[in-house]
């Protein structure tokens, strides 16, 4: 049975008594009966595209629509609260040895305290799609046209978010003012190779300073830390790969072939920041959490048509403890 039969019946196994009663199980020779019979009776219809666009729709197609490449990094999901509380506990600091005749410690505190950010709720977007009632049910002639019909209705809603959702973290690096910034060479021209071979090995050299000792340079807080190697990556322009093979750059983290996807991720931009060829971050860079994600329909009678409305809400911010870097891109 096509994937248009699996919806029809899945939505029947799990709707009410009385759409039961009046839909029959759906085969490929019914569909258009079933059309029909929904086109007929509004509850019948309602109780349908709901469950069509708000249950069925996203756990179907989700791996159809936009993919937003940052997505990886999102934190995770909270939805009982706005506000986000992060901790970084410095390095307690050698008061030398214990000296008997020294003062007496027991009542002071102690002078490394730990400093904290609030990351706050700060997008809160809206998408709407309409489905008119007897354009929804022409599309029941056949399966391949209902196919269809469900996989554009789903994708307007759920790629437009995943879009905005790339474009708000990628204005989130553009606008960061916390990044360690190493020049290189222009990249293009009669002297890409060479230009390719400096960006390669400055590379090199800011995994080695970042990873090797702690230090305060390569964080916005100024905290004393350090970076795994393991938990770098990579965030390079499109333009720069076209001239640096990605094998060459993976190089620079010491790592085989298998990992390259893992550690670089292609950009094909960074918006308003027009003079980054790439961005090394921590994993735990980006600080994004969805706060709510919810569907909802909205009848309207007069025009005989469906809105439905999905609202995205999210925490979108990024931590200043952790190493952030910016590769600039300056004329020779």
């Amino acid at each position: 049975m096509g994937f248009s039969i699996s919806v029809l019946n899945n939505i029947r196994a799990n709707a009410s008594e009385e759409y039961q009663a009046r839909i029959p199980e759906a085969t490929q020779e019914n569909i258009s009966t079933i059309g029909y019979a929904l086109q007929t009776y509004t509850p019948l219809y309602n109780e349908f595209s709901t469950a069509l666009l708000c249950k069925i729709g996203k756990t179907m197609l989700e791996t159809k629509m936009f993919k937003n490449r940052l997505a990886r990094f999102k934190t995770g999901t909270i939805l009982t609260q706005q506000d986000v509380e992060e901790i970084f506990v410095e390095m307690a600091k050698s008061e030398g040895a214990y000296d008997p005749n020294g003062g007496n410690p027991l009542g002071r505190r102690a002078t490394i305290q730990d400093k904290v950010v609030y990351h706050r709720q700060n997008r809160r977007d809206k998408y709407v799609v309409s489905i008119g009632d007897l354009d929804f049910v022409r599309v029941f002639r056949s399966e391949a046209t209902l196919d269809a019909y469900i996989t554009a209705k789903i994708n307007a809603l759920y790629s437009g978010a995943n879009k905005d959702e790339f474009l708000v973290m990628v204005n989130l690096l553009a606008t960061y003012d916390g990044y360690f910034e190493y020049e290189v060479p222009a990249i293009g021209g009669a002297t890409a190779g060479e230009s390719a071979k400096s960006f390669v090995k400055t590379l090199r050299k800011a995994v080695m300073d970042c990873t090797l000792d702690s230090s305060t340079q390569f964080n916005k807080a100024g905290v004393e830390t350090w970076a795994e190697k393991k938990d770098l990556v990579l965030l390079v322009n499109k333009d720069v790969l076209a001239e640096v093979d990605v094998e060459v750059l993976a190089k620079a983290f010491n790592m085989g072939k298998t990992d390259i996807e893992v550690s670089i991720i292609p950009m094909p931009h960074f918006g308003s920041m027009t003079d980054a060829y790439a961005l090394l971050v921590d994993e735990e860079f980006f600080r994004v959490w969805d706060t709510l994600s919810h569907m909802e329909p909205q009848r309207n009678a007069d025009g005989l048509f469906t809105n439905y409305f999905y609202h995205v809400h999210q925490i979108v911010s990024c931590s200043p403890f952790k190493t952030a870097i910016k590769f600039k891109a300056v004329s020779a």
